[in-house]
């Protein structure tokens, strides 16, 4: 089993710009000759636009609720939304203003070489000189890896969206560096980020810029057969945030009981805000962490029967590699240790858990 996909699992605060303000005219002179300014800065959290988030984008996961400028995601999914302020002044005079919304999903593909960005913007309590109000979109790369995708030109953004109305673009980038190269190589060191510009017609000015970016709790990695086993051959992920295999205590009761007993009454690791366990691949030492959990069971098993272990023998902390002290195994059926063993497998290529990743491991009962 696999914790719920998108279960928030670690979240980080991005919006930190401070409001500038920039000298414009506007296109349709008035007979006022005070000067023109226009202020462009990120919306504060208690101000952030209600509407944003209950007519947010249908393609938007139901987990993402976080405040204004704040990540938040699993392996695989980063979501947030981001929001500035639009203002234009005449004099002491407010005669225009609008609050632009940002939803972003930046979805990494766990079966292919590929990293998908995914936007949806809006503007909303536009009024005066900040009507059709456009922006544009350039996203970028640093680290070993490519954007695909051509960016998005000025464009009117609609006004007050329902779920149907945002404007939404989609890029795609990928890593570079992985065509030709041995099984098992890693590119680490990926981070995707969204230059943005607005301007309104009314007042002509350069347009205001800003990026969307993510820090280092957010680097991706890429790999090319590093997953082992009938994992695909490529994938990407999130490798800072550690994904929790999940047992279901109803599922497989036995299998259960070993991790509990383990954890709770032996003190091995791997629990949910305990030290993690670490992926082991080489199969030499694989086996010997079986023989060494296994070892005071008779062979050949009793029929219908097999040892189960934890920590896992595919773990760094298995019997052998890891302390023997606070290893705990078991005979069970040889029906769940088997189904046990496959939904970690299955566990591992799915998150693309690759050689010394840390994860968890936790029983839902």
């Amino acid at each position: 089993m696999l914790a719920q996909p998108g279960r928030p699992t670690s979240m980080h605060h991005q919006a930190k710009a401070k409001e500038r303000c920039v000298s414009a005219k506007l296109t349709t002179p008035t007979p006022s000759n005070e000067p023109i300014t226009v202020c462009f800065g990120p919306l504060e959290p208690k101000s952030a636009r209600l509407a944003a988030m209950q007519d947010k984008p249908k393609s938007i996961p139901t987990w993402c609720t976080y405040s204004v400028g704040v990540w938040g995601g699993d392996r695989l999914t980063a979501c947030s939304y981001w929001g500035w302020t639009y203002t234009v002044t005449q004099g002491s005079t407010e005669i225009g203003s609008a609050d632009v919304v940002i939803w972003n999903v930046l979805r990494n593909h766990n079966a292919q070489n590929k990293i998908i960005w995914q936007s949806w913007a809006g503007a909303f309590d536009v009024t005066g000189a900040a009507e059709l109000i456009r922006l544009a979109m350039t996203p970028g790369c640093d680290g070993p890896c490519t954007i695909s995708t051509a960016p998005l030109p000025p464009t009117e953004l609609p006004v007050d969206p329902s779920e149907d109305e945002w404007l939404a673009v989609q890029f795609e980038g990928a890593a570079t560096g992985l065509s030709g190269v041995p099984a098992g190589t890693v590119r680490p060191g990926i981070s995707p980020f969204m230059d943005i510009a607005m301007a309104a017609p009314a007042a002509a000015h350069d347009p205001e810029e800003d990026q969307i970016w993510l820090d280092e709790e957010w680097e991706i990695r890429c790999d090319y057969l590093a997953a082992g086993g009938d994992a695909p051959a490529y994938g990407c992920v999130y490798h800072n945030l550690w994904p929790i295999h999940v047992v279901v205590w109803a599922e497989l009761p036995e299998h259960a009981e070993v991790i509990t007993a383990a954890q709770t009454v032996k003190g091995a690791p791997g629990a949910p805000g305990d030290y993690p366990l670490t992926r082991l691949m080489d199969p030499t030492l694989r086996q010997r962490n079986g023989a060494a959990a296994c070892r005071m069971w008779p062979t050949p098993r009793p029929p219908g029967e097999e040892c189960d272990e934890y920590p896992f023998r595919s773990t760094w902390q298995g019997a052998h590699t890891g302390d023997p002290d606070v290893n705990f195994s078991d005979l069970i059926s040889t029906s769940q240790n088997q189904d046990g063993g496959e939904q970690l497998a299955w566990f591992y290529r799915y998150h693309r858990v690759i050689e010394a990743d840390p994860f968890f491991v936790d029983v839902e009962t």
